[in-house]
C-alpha cells in the first residue's frame, strides 16, 4: 500500500515538473509569439497540482471568481433576450465570444499557483520575461533606427510582427500592435531588470545587466507613451524609496500633468525647433493650445460617455463589447474602449461585477503591499535581495493596475496573460 502511494505521488511530482517545464517555455515565448505561448500555457494547466475543477470549487479564494463568472455569463444571455437592449442585433454573439477574455483566466490564476508558489519560481518567470522582451527591443530598434518596418507573418498569421511604420505610428512598437502596448510591456517587465542589476554583485554580470536596463530604458523612451514614462519613473521609486512611495508618487504625477500643460502653451514656431533638436516626437503626446477640450483630452467625453450609459444599464450591463456599438451610435465615432477597465466592465457586465472584480485585485495589492511593508520594517541584510525583487513583482502589477484607469492594454493576449501571472504570483506568495 505505502509503495503505491509512493508511485502515485512520484508520478505526480513528474507531471508537475513537466508542466514547470512548459510553464517556463510559455513565459520566454510570450512576448514574441503569444498565441503559441498561450497555447503552451493551456497545456501547462493540465500537468499543475491545481487542475481538479472540484478543489477549485473548495478553494475559498476561487468563490468570487465563480461569483463573477455567474454574473458575467447571467448578463450575456439576458442582454441577448432583452428587448429593451437596442444594440442586441449588432453585437450577435459578441458578448460570448468576449466572455473569453476573462473566464478562461480565472482557471490560470488557480493552475499557475503551484509554478510560482516560492521565490525561486517567481524569479526564474521574472529572468523568462526580462529574456523574452530582448527581441522585442530589438526588432523595436530595427524599426525605429533602421525603417525596418512589417507586418511580417509566419505560420498563416499564428506569428505576426506588427512593426508599423513610424510614418503610422509615433513611438517604437516592435512586434506590438501600437506604440502604447509596447511601452506598457517594457513597463512590466522594467523593475525586473532592474532588480537583477541590483541583485547582481559579479561584475561581469553587473555589465550585462546595466547594458539590459540601458536597453529597456532607451525602448521605453522611444515608445512615446506618456503612460508607460510614468510607470518607468514609478518602478524606480517603488524599489529604491518604497517608504516614501505615497509621498513621491502622487509629486510625480502632478509634476507629470503640470508639464503636460506648460508644453500645450508653447507656441508652434518653439515647437518646431525644439523638434530638430530631440531624437524623438514628444510633442504629439501633449495637447495643443488651439484645441478645443473634448479635442485635446479626449478621454474626458469617452468616460462621460460612459459613465452616463453605465447609469442607463446598472445591474447587468450592455452586454461584453459594447462599447464601441454604443459610442459609433450616439456620437459618430468610433472608439475600442471606454480607457478604463472598471468602466469596460460595469459597462459590459454591470456595476456590481465592476466592483467585485476590482475590489479583489485592489485586496491583493493591499495585502501585499502591508507584507512587503512590514519586512522593510524589520530588514535582515541576507533578506534584502528577497525585499527588492517583491517590490519589483509589485511595482509590475501595480503599474499594469494604475494604467488601465487611464487606457486598456489588457486585450492584448501578452498582456492579458502577464496580469494573471503576476496576480497569481502574489496570492502563491500568500499560500
Amino acid at each position: 500500500m505505502s509503495l503505491n502511494i509512493r508511485s502515485f505521488n512520484e508520478r505526480l511530482t513528474k507531471l508537475n515538473r513537466t508542466g514547470l517545464k512548459l510553464f517556463y517555455i510559455g513565459v520566454f515565448l510570450l512576448p514574441t509569439t503569444p498565441f503559441i505561448s498561450g497555447f503552451i500555457l493551456i497545456i501547462s494547466l493540465f500537468f499543475s497540482k491545481n487542475n481538479n475543477p472540484i478543489h477549485f470549487v473548495k478553494e475559498r479564494s476561487n468563490r468570487v471568481f465563480i461569483i463573477i463568472t455567474l454574473l458575467m455569463i447571467l448578463s450575456c444571455i439576458y442582454n441577448y433576450f432583452d428587448a429593451g437592449n437596442f444594440i442586441n442585433k449588432k453585437l450577435g454573439y459578441l458578448p460570448i465570444i468576449s466572455l473569453i477574455n476573462w473566464l478562461p483566466f480565472f482557471w490560470c490564476f488557480w493552475g499557475f499557483q503551484p509554478y510560482l508558489e516560492n521565490r525561486k519560481k517567481r524569479e526564474i518567470v521574472a529572468k523568462l520575461l526580462v529574456g523574452g522582451t530582448i527581441p522585442v527591443i530589438f526588432s523595436g530598434f530595427l524599426q525605429y533606427f533602421f525603417d525596418i518596418t512589417g507586418p511580417f507573418e509566419i505560420l498563416k498569421g499564428l506569428i505576426i510582427w506588427y512593426q508599423r511604420p513610424l510614418s503610422i505610428t509615433d513611438g517604437l512598437t516592435g512586434p506590438f500592435n501600437n506604440a502604447n502596448y509596447a511601452g506598457s510591456w517594457l513597463a512590466i517587465v522594467w523593475p525586473f531588470s532592474i532588480y537583477f542589476f541590483t541583485a547582481n554583485k559579479q561584475m561581469s554580470k553587473k555589465i550585462i545587466t546595466a547594458i539590459i536596463c540601458l536597453l529597456f530604458l532607451v525602448s521605453l523612451l522611444l515608445t512615446n507613451s506618456r503612460n508607460s514614462w510614468i510607470g518607468m519613473f514609478i518602478s524606480v521609486q517603488i524599489i529604491f524609496g518604497f517608504e516614501t512611495m505615497f509621498f513621491i508618487i502622487p509629486i510625480l504625477i502632478f509634476l507629470f500633468f503640470s508639464l503636460t500643460l506648460l508644453i500645450s502653451l508653447i507656441p508652434p514656431t518653439t515647437k518646431e525647433f525644439l523638434l530638430n533638436l530631440l531624437p524623438i516626437n514628444i510633442f504629439n503626446n501633449f495637447p495643443d493650445k488651439s484645441m478645443s477640450l473634448n479635442s485635446a483630452f479626449p478621454r474626458l467625453e469617452i468616460w462621460k460617455f460612459s459613465i452616463e450609459n453605465i447609469l442607463k444599464r446598472p445591474a447587468l450591463g450592455w452586454g461584453g463589447g459594447a462599447f464601441p456599438i454604443l459610442f459609433e451610435t450616439f456620437k459618430d465615432k468610433w472608439f475600442g474602449h471606454p480607457h478604463n477597465i472598471i468602466f469596460e466592465i460595469a459597462l459590459n457586465y454591470g456595476v456590481l461585477t465592476a466592483f467585485i472584480v476590482s475590489s479583489t485585485i485592489f485586496k491583493y495589492l493591499r495585502k501585499f503591499y502591508k507584507e512587503i511593508k512590514s519586512r522593510t520594517n524589520f530588514i535582515i541584510n541576507n533578506e534584502q535581495s528577497n525585499l527588492t525583487f517583491d517590490k519589483a513583482w509589485f511595482s509590475s502589477i501595480l503599474f499594469i493596475t494604475y494604467s488601465h484607469l487611464f487606457d486598456i492594454q489588457y486585450f492584448d493576449l501578452r498582456i492579458s496573460i502577464v496580469c494573471w501571472i503576476l496576480l497569481s504570483g502574489i496570492k502563491a506568495s500568500m499560500i
